[in-house]
């Protein structure tokens, strides 16, 4: 459409300065013509002048004629004169006296004569103006163009001389409408030609014309007076002409005769109309050969741009099939491969990036989001699926004997494995854990666990068959966590999460794997939970000490108590501290509640100072406080706050909080030991400390463990444990204390084995504050 337009643009151009350049061109060309044809009609005029002028000289001069004359001889004057008008074909012939009256007269042209005619008959003569006469017989010969009885003369008059004038001879050619035809045919353009003269009404009348009398007359009935000697155009017989007026005739400083040439614009303006045609006929042709051309390059050149343009369309949706080249267009051919190309590479970048997204870099295995696509499609069809994760033990200890690309070869090794077993690809979810997609149940539940259980364990147990990695044999272990669709969860984000509660599940399962229990799942969420409350119970009074008194045997006195956590809650009742200290232990939790209670035990040692009570107290530490560098600055600060002495606090320590960390344990327990604080080995026998560590520890006090106590009565082997811990306690320089006293006979044999102090139910259980008083107000407790 563009070319069309730039075409139709030029052509149109053309064709608007062609024409517009037409009309004044004609115009004067025509202008040109006219007046070359007055120049010929002047002369041709002027030629019919000096024909009339000779013709009547010689008759003035024949001598028979001049004597008919003097003579009065009519019928001689007569023939001669006719004689001479029809040598000449003049249409009128006059002879006169001197006085200008008419000796004889003859009209019409010589044919019509001839032909008996009025040519010979008298039928009237010019009136000669004397000025005309007087030329004549000056110059010896004169002509006018004069009206004669409505008509137009080209008149010659001529003396008769003998020698002197005896008469005139006039000559006259009426200009007639043949006149008008005979000077047109003379012309060499097609023009027009009219005699005008004026009519005794004053105006300027048609005497004759080449073209329709009437419709020259009636157009030139307004501008006819100033047609004379002017230039003019207008319409005349439909056409368009130009006018070229010449007098005639002038007399009194007006025009009385005049003839007009006349050139019709339109006739002359044919040749070029033809040419605009011509031209209108190229743009035609033109425009069909550029419409033509442009469907034949639309289909050779624009039909491939458009297959290329819909071909990345494609490619943008996805679709990368190959375009098809022209088989002849070799740019075509070579555009069309180069974009083949571009398609292959972008395809080619494509499948990189989908896989880098979907597979572990490490291993190629399918990732986590390829596994959720799979698991998120299983789940859409409605089929019965199962999920397992499988978490690789001791890699971590694997890491420090292998290289990383060891390990990587060791990851793909067991997802190759898993793959053999399982019947869909595994995916590695982690570092350590693979996922794998399981066939679900067909049939009743408890038959579709067993089969998932039984391919479970021989998932687990293709792990004893150890694995080859370069020239290492390693061997590891996993653990896996089960789920099925739909009865642990509806969607993707659940069964994976409950997937890992049932892996945590497995990390305490003989068997090495577990199905998701949703009882455990609540109790879990339940303990998440229970640290924000205990941090909140710590302020609010919730927690609370209870003491148990230790008795000193050799006295028979309480010197000392435990200070034991109780924790009554507004939401959950009791609280056993079995349930929530083990688990502030691993949050760090437990060092706001070890805070709590130092900070309670000093008030309230300072509480009973005041009045006069020297019982002190003990306070079990954690293993976590065993770490923490700040405790003894934490404990003196208290102990300075509330003034009271560092012997009335004592602090019990486990042998597995010790042996944690034993250096940085032994630190923390010299800086409190140089304090003048009393330390304790509680629940000693239990751990799995050597005598060694024993011997470094600056504690004063072991603790026997209740387990060794209770049965001491029925049990010689008690006896004998108790017996020599006693006696190795005291070798050590260390006081003893039997924990979990129950009944006399134990007592008894405690008090026989040396042991300095006992704790236990026989002597008091735990007790509020406000119960402790009044029994540590009693002289004794038990009987010595």
């Amino acid at each position: 459409m563009v070319y069309v337009a730039l075409f139709l643009a030029v052509q149109g151009g053309v064709l608007v300065a062609f024409t517009s350049s037409i009309p004044p061109g004609v115009r004067g060309q025509i202008e040109d013509q006219l007046n070359a044809s007055a120049r010929v009609f002047k002369r041709i005029m002027s030629e019919r002048e000096a024909q009339l002028g000779v013709s009547a000289q010689l008759l003035a001069r024949d001598y028979g004629f001049r004597d008919a004359i003097a003579t009065a001889d009519e019928p001689t004057i007569r023939s001669a004169l006719r004689n001479q008008q029809q040598r000449i074909g003049a249409d009128l012939a006059v002879v006169l006296d001197l006085d200008g009256t008419i000796v004889t007269t003859l009209t019409g042209n010589a044919r019509n004569t001839n032909n008996g005619g009025a040519g010979g008959a008298d039928t009237g003569a010019p009136e000669l103006p004397s000025s005309f006469m007087a030329e004549a017989e000056e110059k010896g010969a004169a002509s006018r163009i004069l009206p004669v009885q409505d008509r137009l003369y080209q008149l010659v008059l001529v003396p008769v001389m003998a020698p002197e004038p005896i008469a005139w001879i006039v000559f006259g050619t009426e200009l007639d409408q043949a006149a008008a035809r005979d000077i047109k045919a003379l012309s060499p353009i097609d023009l027009d030609l009219a005699f005008l003269r004026r009519g005794d009404d004053g105006a300027l009348h048609l005497a004759a014309a080449t073209s329709s009398h009437a419709a020259l007359e009636a157009f030139l009935a307004q501008p006819a007076e100033s047609a004379a000697g002017s230039l003019l155009q207008g319409a005349h017989e439909v056409n368009q002409h130009l006018f070229w007026g010449l007098p005639l005739l002038e007399q009194d400083g007006r025009t009385q005769a005049a003839a007009v040439l006349y050139y019709s614009l339109d006739s002359a303006m044919q040749a070029y109309t033809r040419l605009v045609a011509i031209l209108l006929l190229v743009t035609a042709g033109g425009l069909l050969v550029l419409i033509v051309g442009s469907v034949l390059v639309s289909r050779g050149v624009t039909r491939p741009l458009r297959d290329l343009a819909r071909a990345s369309q494609r490619v943008a949706a996805g679709d990368y099939r190959e375009v098809v080249a022209p088989a002849r267009d070799v740019e075509f051919n070579d555009l069309t491969g180069s974009f083949n190309r571009m398609v292959g590479a972008v395809k080619e970048r494509e499948q990189h990036i989908r896989f880098q997204a979907s597979h572990d870099i490490e291993t190629g295995l399918p990732n986590r989001l390829d596994f959720e696509r799979r698991l998120g499609e299983h789940l859409a069809a409605g089929k019965p699926t199962a999920v397992a994760l499988v978490e690789i033990q001791n890699l971590a200890e694997l890491r420090v004997v292998l290289t990383h690309a060891d390990v990587n070869d060791l990851m793909g090794a067991i997802g190759d494995r898993l793959g053999c077993l399982a019947s869909s690809a595994p995916a590695r979810l982690s570092t350590e854990s693979f996922a794998l997609l399981l066939d679900g149940d067909e049939g009743t539940a408890p038959d579709a666990d067993r089969r998932l259980e039984a391919l479970a364990t021989t998932i687990r147990n293709s792990f004893l068959a150890p694995f080859t990695v370069g020239d290492i044999v390693v061997d590891t272990s996993a653990r896996l966590g089960l789920v099925r669709h739909p009865r642990d969860g509806e969607d993707i984000a659940t069964l994976l999460r409950h997937a890992c509660a049932a892996l945590d599940s497995a990390r305490l399962h003989p068997q090495g794997l577990a199905w998701y229990d949703r009882d455990s799942d609540d109790s879990r969420n339940r303990r998440l939970s229970l640290m924000s409350e205990l941090r909140e119970g710590l302020s609010n009074g919730e927690v609370t000490f209870a003491y148990q008194p230790k008795l000193d045997l050799a006295t028979g006195t309480v010197k000392a108590v435990e200070a034991l956590v109780r924790w009554k809650s507004a939401t959950r009742g009791f609280v056993p501290p079995d349930e929530f200290i083990p688990l502030a232990e691993r949050t760090g939790d437990v060092r706001l509640l070890t805070e709590w209670g130092l900070r309670t035990a000093v008030r309230q040692l300072a509480a009973w100072q005041e009045r006069g009570c020297e019982v002190a107290i003990a306070v079990n530490l954690s293993t976590s406080d065993l770490m923490n560098q700040r405790l003894p600055q934490l404990v003196a600060g208290l102990l300075h706050e509330h003034r009271v002495p560092a012997s009335r606090l004592k602090l019990e320590v486990t042998e597995s909080a010790v042996m944690q960390d034993a250096a940085r344990a032994l630190a923390v327990l010299n800086e409190l030991a140089a304090m003048g604080l009393s330390l304790s080995i509680d629940d000693y026998g239990t751990g799995y400390s050597s005598l060694g560590y024993i011997k470094r520890l600056p504690v004063s006090e072991i603790k026997i463990d209740k387990s060794f106590v209770t049965h001491l009565a029925t049990s010689e082997e008690d006896n004998i444990l108790v017996r020599s811990t006693i006696d190795l306690g005291h070798n050590l320089g260390l006081s003893v204390t039997a924990e979990g006293v129950e009944d006399e006979e134990s007592l008894r044999r405690l008090r026989a084995y040396g042991c300095d102090c006992v704790q236990g139910y026989l002597i008091s259980r735990p007790v509020p504050v406000a119960d402790l008083e009044p029994f540590l107000g009693s002289a004794h407790h038990v009987e010595a």
